[in-house]
């Protein structure tokens, strides 16, 4: 919870309960020396992460490489142990058992970055598609097939596909027989970790569009894991923003790339190419200073005020912002909110 006893973004700013809760999650992870001998420092790769996610709602997540986001993902689908609690439908999924945690799995899937990697190449598509159906009892006997084919037809392969091997399949593709086996066991939530950074930008439009297309036939809760921004704002219904293990913006999508609260959130903006040349000779950027600080050396006080254009002394480096409501719908961690926002408008 946050300082002003408000969970940030609950159900998107509506009254209805939310699908899935994070409340203070944190994920640590014990570093090793050069000899692989584990030492006694920690680092917090996911440090006290608390929002919700509505039914059918997406949320998108942003940030530099290395400040959670993916390590956030694999919580979510209990893939790394974690503190805190993880709420599905209400229900804590944090002590769950085998069955209940495969259960849970049924529920809560995952897109995976690289998808040549995730996708055992030593059997066909057919059979990576059928092993979670009959697994998970979604379908028997020759209803199997039947499913398969559907999944391949809901994202946009032929049904042949289903006797060829991963190799055989552009990126693109790969990334289509990911999202069907995903999809084979019928979820109710998808976390996508950057599903398409390893593909063209022309194949990237095309695997945006199937997934905006999917949720919207499926009524699909997507939680999307990106480094662009611009990709990120044309998925998503809310943005998360995430520097150093923490959310530091979470606000609905116009809002952010609009009028940003968060210092970070603003620079990043203002790394963005604008395509009309005219307005980008014009618009100001903010050039961070330095790289992103080591999370074995977190900085005191807010984490962000070594490469922050507005930080001061007091109370910047001495003490650490909450989360807070500042508008409504609106949350930063920042005890200037808005300020480098109007900075760069007057600029």
């Amino acid at each position: 919870m946050n300082g002003a006893g408000v969970h940030p973004f609950t159900a998107g700013g509506t009254s209805s309960a939310p699908l899935l809760e994070l409340d203070d999650l944190r994920v640590s992870f014990r570093v090793k020396d050069s000899l692989g001998v584990l030492r006694r420092a920690e680092v917090r790769a996911v440090d006290g992460v608390s929002l919700c996610v509505a039914r059918g709602e997406t949320l998108g997540l942003v940030g530099e490489s290395g400040c959670g986001k993916s390590t956030l993902a694999q919580a979510i689908v209990r893939l790394v142990d974690f503190t805190g609690a993880i709420r599905l439908d209400g229900h804590d999924v944090s002590g769950l058992r085998r069955r209940e945690l495969t259960a849970y799995r049924r529920r809560v899937q995952m897109v995976f970055q690289d998808p040549y990697s995730s996708l055992n190449p030593r059997l066909t598509v057919g059979r990576l598609l059928a092993e979670p159906i009959q697994f998970s009892g979604e379908a028997k006997g020759s209803a199997v097939f039947g499913r398969v084919g559907e999944l391949l037809d809901l994202v946009g392969l032929p049904l042949d596909a289903a006797s060829r091997y991963p190799h055989e399949f552009s990126g693109g593709q790969r990334q289509r027989i990911g999202l069907a086996r995903a999809l084979s066991v019928a979820p109710d939530v998808i976390i996508a970790d950057e599903p398409v950074s390893a593909l063209d930008v022309s194949v990237q439009a095309q695997i945006i569009n199937l997934l905006i297309d999917l949720q919207r036939r499926l009524g699909l809760t997507l939680v999307f894991i990106a480094h662009d921004l611009a990709v990120v704002r044309h998925v998503s219904d809310r943005v998360g923003v995430m520097y150093l293990g923490k959310i530091v913006e979470l606000a609905p999508a116009d809002d952010v790339y609009l009028r940003p609260l968060h210092p970070y959130t603003v620079s990043l903006l203002s790394a963005v190419p604008v395509p009309d040349p005219d307005v980008e000779s014009v618009r100001q950027r903010i050039v961070l200073s330095g790289e992103a600080p080591s999370p074995l050396a977190v900085p005191t006080g807010c984490r962000f005020h070594p490469r922050c254009p507005i930080a001061k002394p007091d109370p910047c480096s001495t003490r650490e912002p909450e989360l807070a409501e500042i508008a409504p719908g609106r949350f930063a961690a920042c005890h200037f909110p808005g300020e480098a926002t109007a900075v760069t408008m007057r600029s």
